[in-house]
């Protein structure tokens, strides 16, 4: 009678909560500003009249499962690893957020019986028709490569449906989840939903032999996310087939005539690549350490002369484009500094936070959480300070919205600023040094042609006109 009541405590993970959907409107708001672009394929693939577990890849801790929250419009239950419980009061705000505690055996044998109430609750959430969202790698990653998942999913999957005789008509959701990059503010996010997986449809094997059913379904998830994400599986190749995607993509859209330079091309793009650098190192693994020891070389080049391959790509830097970029960028300056001054306390205190932190897959989270809860109180404070010195209510006002506004501006700018150092630093290169300036361009152009002998090689081994 003990874990009922226990279980009834839980109420609001159950159904929709008003202060959860107020908060997470707030929220929802800054997410959509911390990225530069938000991209959502596949929701079309959710249905509206069942329950759901949904199964994302985990690279980005808490980014997540917000990506999840804000594109979804749900009230997802998700469950998080249990260490991050231990304080009482962050406990409480986990739980009103409806994140509930897994326990590993690192936590503790002793422990272990807690999860017990997780899946209870989880299971009672899933008998409501509402969501369960859970990670299947368990534990994040910080490479664009899928870990082994683990029985977490299938095991409440199947508890759910045998004790409502698999008439629950649960249906497990994977999600693929890609940052451009996953430690900073203002990158892409493309999220991408996959067809349902119906858990009834393993009914059968399940009554035979159970653990065979787990494996099946947890297989069946484990395949059906890979094609979601960019899950590059060669851990000494890694580096070098990520220098590949990132330098190829624009040429393979052309060559496959996939459309305009979007994100969800870029994805298709980068699909392809793998595949084909998979399979040229496979038929040819002499010919891809050439590869690798040529995409090294080209790596150091561009770190030594401080560009990217967006500059590099470049056909012709044209002197009067840049000086007159330059020129906005000037008059740009007065607001770039006033939105800077009065933002430096958000920008740097957040960024010597994270400093400190090794784990970059936590980055993002902090700087977003300094940015929901202190961001605002900071802002207070100044505003507070200027009304003392200026106690005009029009201009509190303007000052006021001016904070967040000019903040972003100042972004906006610094990144435009990036972009511009690098066309300045490449056209010095030219200008002063223009041996080595042939040299990164013959290099970039010889990896190209190398590049489209890989790809023409997976297309005749594939069978692709």
């Amino acid at each position: 009678m003990a874990k009922k009541n226990n279980i009834d405590n839980y109420k609001h993970l159950y159904r929709n909560s008003f202060w959860w959907s107020f908060f997470g409107l707030y929220v929802k708001i800054l997410h959509s500003l911390f990225y530069k672009n938000i991209v959502v394929e596949g929701k079309e693939n959710i249905p509206d009249d069942c329950p759901i577990i949904f199964a994302p890849n985990h690279q980005n801790a808490l980014m997540d499962p917000l990506a999840i929250l804000f594109t979804t419009n749900k009230q997802i239950v998700f469950l998080a690893r249990a260490d991050i419980f231990k304080k009482k009061l962050l406990a409480k705000f986990l739980y009103f957020f409806k994140i509930l505690p897994v326990f590993r055996i690192r936590d503790g044998k002793d422990n272990l019986t807690n999860n017990d109430l997780t899946f209870d609750i989880a299971v009672r959430v899933l008998e409501n028709k509402k969501y369960i969202g859970i990670f299947p790698e368990a534990r994040h990653n910080n490479k664009r490569q899928l870990l082994a998942f683990k029985k977490g999913i299938p095991r409440l999957a199947f508890m759910a449906e045998e004790k409502n005789n698999f008439n629950l008509n649960l249906k497990i959701i994977p999600v693929g989840i890609y940052y451009s990059q996953y430690n900073k503010m203002r990158s892409i996010i493309h999220i991408r939903y996959g067809e349902a997986i119906s858990v009834e449809n393993y009914k059968e094997e399940y009554i035979e032999n159970q653990q065979k059913a787990m494996l099946s379904l947890r297989n069946d998830m484990k395949k059906a996310t890979s094609d979601l994400t960019i899950d590059i599986q060669n851990l000494e190749l890694y580096d070098t087939y990520e220098s590949i995607r990132t330098l190829y993509v624009k040429n393979l859209i052309r060559k496959f005539q996939l459309g305009k330079l979007s994100q969800i091309n870029k994805f298709k793009a980068d699909k392809i690549t793998i595949n084909a650098l998979n399979t040229f190192e496979k038929d040819q693994p002499e010919k891809m350490l050439e590869i690798k020891s040529q995409i090294d070389n080209y790596e150091n080049l561009k770190k030594k002369y401080k560009l990217s391959d967006q500059s590099i790509e470049k056909p012709f830097l044209s002197i009067f484009r840049l000086i007159v970029n330059s020129f906005i960028i000037i008059l740009c300056l007065p607001f770039f500094a006033y939105g800077l001054i009065n933002n430096a306390l958000i920008y740097f205190t957040s960024k010597l936070i994270v400093s400190k932190i090794k784990d970059k897959q936590f980055h993002s989270s902090i700087k977003f959480g300094w940015a929901v809860f202190l961001a605002p109180l900071i802002y207070l404070i100044q505003i507070v300070i200027f009304a003392i010195f200026i106690p005009k209510t029009y201009l509190i006002i303007i000052y006021a919205l001016s904070l967040p506004l000019t903040g972003l501006f100042a972004k906006l700018i610094f990144e435009w600023i990036i972009i511009l150092l690098e066309d300045w630093r490449l056209l010095k290169l030219r200008k002063v040094n223009n041996a080595n300036y042939k040299k990164l361009k013959e290099i970039h152009q010889n990896l190209i042609l190398k590049l489209d002998l890989i790809i023409n090689h997976w297309k005749r081994k594939n069978q692709i006109n």
